[in-house]
């Protein structure tokens, strides 16, 4: 029996509108390509299909992704293309790829950096069109952007994987989300974000995985959402309020009406408010990438949410 669609409330349609990129391809997922197809066309179909976002897949595999594409009849995807370290020969292909216009658009590449000239580089051979995220490990974050921001580009942070040392402690996160957002600089969040709540959970989809404590993106986001709106009104971005809410795995602290979303898990409740979580939601934190669509989404019909 399928689980019922509630219409969801409007703070909540804008929270989660287009937030999650689906990463299928990659683990603990780790589907063929043909399922990972499959699955996001019946997502581009489903009612909750506006809170899907790109499709993520090695730029390396686009012959994959075109052959089994080729009998799926949609609308032009959105892609985002994973860098492997042929840098400008993989972003040569995603300039070709675009203008041969296949039925689907690579407008975002994803890789990951370990100083400020890998930065320089990349950025001056993006093909037209085409934004880079740039991974950057946490511990850097105040060194690399700064030239993440002077180039025009979008940050990555890795929020997890499937062991628990993948995973960054809540004050590296919290600083993170500041600093992106005190320079104006927009990021994405990849791995470790299946459910909307900190939480303790299987790390893997193995018969009797090791549980681990994973991060929420509920948290995650609220926690941009109250940096972003320090920001706007000029007051310095309170981390310590940041990692607080990041721990937070309290449902009843967390309020989605018609007009803002609150969270009262500290000592003053944060309210924000349609047009600033919109703001935030373009000019922040503007996705998280997921190997499964339909268990976040799952996640939220249990927590009443959905």
């Amino acid at each position: 029996m399928s689980t019922p669609v509630r219409t969801p409330t409007a703070s909540l349609r804008v929270f989660l509108d287009g937030i999650i990129d689906y990463a299928g391809l990659f683990p603990p997922a780790s589907l063929e390509m043909r399922s990972a197809v499959t699955n996001y066309s019946h997502y581009l179909v489903s009612p909750e299909e506006w809170a899907l976002g790109r499709f993520v897949l090695p730029v390396a595999r686009l012959d994959e992704f075109l052959n089994a594409q080729e009998n799926v009849v949609s609308d032009p995807w959105s892609l985002s293309g994973i860098l492997s370290s042929n840098t400008a020969g993989d972003l040569a292909t995603v300039g070709e790829f675009n203008r041969k216009a296949l039925g689907a658009l690579m407008d975002s590449v994803e890789l990951r950096v370990r100083n400020a000239d890998e930065i320089a580089l990349t950025a001056r051979v993006l093909p037209p069109g085409v934004t880079a995220f740039f991974e950057i490990a946490p511990e850097q974050a105040s060194e690399l952007l700064p030239e993440v921001r002077r180039v025009n580009a979008r940050a990555k942070l890795r929020t997890g994987g499937v062991v628990e040392d993948a995973f960054p402690a809540l004050e590296q996160i919290a600083e993170f989300i500041a600093a992106c957002a005190e320079l104006g600089v927009i990021f994405k969040a990849t791995a470790g974000l299946h459910h909307p709540l900190r939480c303790v959970r299987p790390l893997t989809y193995e018969p009797n995985a090791h549980k681990g404590l994973m991060h929420g993106f509920i948290n995650l986001f609220t926690a941009a959402a109250i940096a972003w709106s320090a920001v706007h009104v000029g007051n310095e971005v309170p981390v310590a309020a940041l990692a607080t809410c990041l721990a937070d795995s309290e449902r009843a602290n967390w309020h989605f009406d018609e007009y803002a979303m609150t969270w009262s898990g500290d000592l003053e409740p944060v309210r924000i408010d349609l047009g600033d979580l919109r703001c935030m939601r373009s000019e922040l934190a503007l996705s998280f990438g997921s190997c499964s669509f339909a268990e976040p989404l799952s996640d939220l019909h249990e927590l009443d949410l959905l």
